[in-house]
């Protein structure tokens, strides 16, 4: 992509005060707000649902194209804002995400001088001594970075670059984010902004030092190493440095383009593969990709899938991993008062939490989104309506709740931040390339064949750990509650059939797919969803219905189970 004359306008940011940025970003950001508590509100009352229809349409589409305006004018952390909207197509209107969708790999590039400039920073050498017939153009231009197309040794390589001065405006762009941050959780919703700023500033911090990036990608291609459906490019580590970073080319286009399905066709070859890529990474490894927007997926010619820019990536700490196994157990068996403990133990609950209360919530989004996945035909652009009903108010007050009392009860750990936001990204790009099917339709096999099939460590740790696990994998479902609730001091109940609920624990078993991705998520997901309610955050409740949606489908196939056993 040839140098545009926007090139200008990127080329100034550095010359931005942080007051300046700040000021933008916040009448920006408080604009927005406005324009939509406006138009929900009071505008909207008076339209008929024709005039609705087409009113959205063009409201959403002028606010799409406003913020890609704003964040391409603005760069740094601002553009990986937008990237993340953009991937949120089952959240967001069509009209809104498809301008943004501009900020995976067209920001303005700066000027090739700047870029040369920061080459002989890095190495004390032309660039055109080392790559001769380097492209001028630019592949592509991100956030922090551009891409550049040259041969190495007779090879095709990629080299990127950090754009002049985007550490200091990075620091700036995080500076304001705390602000607004702050300002939100005083004004809008309380929630832990210091948790949230600093695992931004992690992640984004990390990207200003490409070997990091370097590091991580040689990590994940070695994990994948027996994997043929992968791909990972090659590091030239001679002109790898902090500011640089040189791979081999990956020829492909990215997954986003890889073709929407229709109703009725096969699963998608490359959701496929992105989803069973991660359930590797988070189960297998504890290693992921943190960043998965479209821009940073491959799809190649011999249809394999190839992840680059490894700025972004996290990990999962084992107590973490056995946590979330342990949610897992307990989600299968339906036994909430451990589920509400497993969540505890992951460090979602809050120390003034009403268990009680936390229980009852996980019932009621079992119920309403059991329902919600039935009564769905297709998961892109989901609706408000279909997600907030007046039954949810009502079941608040049943439980003499509210959902700043919720919100009171939960918190989130600074290591599930950038996994939350995984998941989100994950959900949208599936809804985008299929809109028919749930992530869980796609991770349900290649996850039974990770924790069942082969001697590998999940496996073990199932047979080998004591207590919850042993009795899991010997005792019928209701036998294990009926224990359950008598070392609790409630009422055991009488026993079906054992052999035949025995068979039921094994099929149930072999259906721990459906709860993969909803490791923590049932009750926090439900707050996500109140949280997005209250400040229309609609990319938390979104989130959250992703979560629910994990463990609904689950619950449908326990009971459909269930009935085919009672006949």
């Amino acid at each position: 992509m040839p140098p545009s004359s926007q090139s200008t306008n990127s080329n100034q940011l550095p010359s931005y005060s942080a007051r300046g940025r700040y000021y933008r970003g916040s009448f920006f950001l408080w604009k927005k707000i406005f324009g939509l508590f406006w138009y929900y509100k009071f505008v909207r009352l008076f339209l008929s649902s024709k005039s609705r229809e087409e009113r959205e349409l063009e409201f959403y589409k002028s606010l799409g194209l406003e913020c890609r305006d704003f964040f391409l004018k603005m760069g740094g952390v601002y553009v990986k804002l937008g990237q993340y909207f953009a991937s949120l197509s089952h959240l967001f209107p069509e009209s809104f995400t498809e301008p943004l969708q501009d900020l995976q790999d067209r920001v303005p590039p700066h000027l090739f001088s700047e870029i040369k400039e920061r080459f002989k920073k890095e190495f004390g050498k032309e660039i055109a001594q080392v790559f001769p017939d380097i492209s001028e153009a630019p592949l592509a231009s991100a956030s922090i970075a551009q891409v550049h197309s040259a041969t190495f040794k007779g090879e095709k390589v990629a080299v990127k670059i950090l754009y002049p001065g985007i550490e200091e405006i990075i620091e700036k762009d995080l500076k304001a984010v705390r602000k607004f941050l702050k300002r939100i959780n005083r004004f809008l919703v309380t929630f832990d902004f210091k948790i949230v700023h600093k695992e931004i500033a992690k992640l984004v911090g990390r990207e200003t030092d490409l070997r990091l990036e370097a590091e991580s990608m040689d990590r994940m291609a070695r994990y994948f190493a027996e994997e043929p459906d992968y791909v990972f490019p090659k590091l030239v580590p001679e002109w790898s440095g902090k500011s640089v970073l040189t791979a081999q080319f990956i020829e492909g286009k990215r997954i986003t383009q890889a073709g929407i399905l229709k109703k009725g066709q096969a699963k998608s070859r490359p959701v496929d593969l992105l989803i069973r890529a991660y359930i590797l990474m988070i189960f297998e490894y504890r290693f992921y990709h943190a960043d998965p927007h479209p821009g940073n997926m491959i799809y190649t010619p011999d249809e394999k899938l190839c992840f680059i820019d490894f700025g972004a990536v996290g990990e999962i700490p084992p107590s973490q991993a056995v946590a979330l196994r342990k949610i897992i157990l307990c989600a299968m068996t339906k036994d909430y008062p451990a589920l509400v403990e497993a969540l505890d133990e992951l460090g979602l609950v809050s120390k003034k939490a009403d268990r009680e209360k936390l229980e009852e919530v996980v019932r009621y989004s079992m119920e309403k989104l059991s329902k919600f996945l039935s009564d769905t035909d297709s998961f892109k652009n989901i609706k408000f309506e279909q997600i907030h009903t007046p039954e949810d108010l009502k079941f608040l007050k049943e439980i003499n709740s509210s959902l700043r009392g919720l919100l009171r009860m939960i918190q989130l750990p600074t290591a599930l931040v950038p996994l939350e936001r995984v998941l989100g990204l994950l959900v949208g790009i599936t809804a985008s390339l299929d809109p028919y099917r749930t992530v869980l339709d796609y991770g349900e096999k290649p996850f039974k064949g990770l924790v069942f099939q082969g001697e590998n460590q999940w496996q073990k740790v199932l047979v080998q750990e004591g207590g919850i696990w042993g009795q899991a994998v010997s005792l019928p479902g209701e036998l294990l509650q009926a224990v359950k609730n008598l070392n609790r001091g409630k009422q055991a109940y009488k026993l079906p059939d054992l052999e035949q609920h025995t068979k039921k624990m094994y099929s149930l078993g072999h259906q721990i797919i459906s709860t993969t991705f909803i490791l923590f998520g049932i009750h926090y997901g439900t707050d996500r969803l109140d949280k997005g309610i209250e400040t229309q955050a609609m990319v938390a409740y979104g989130v959250s219905v992703f979560f629910g949606i994990l463990l609904a489908l689950s619950v449908i196939k326990n009971k459909f189970s269930s009935k085919r056993n009672r006949q």
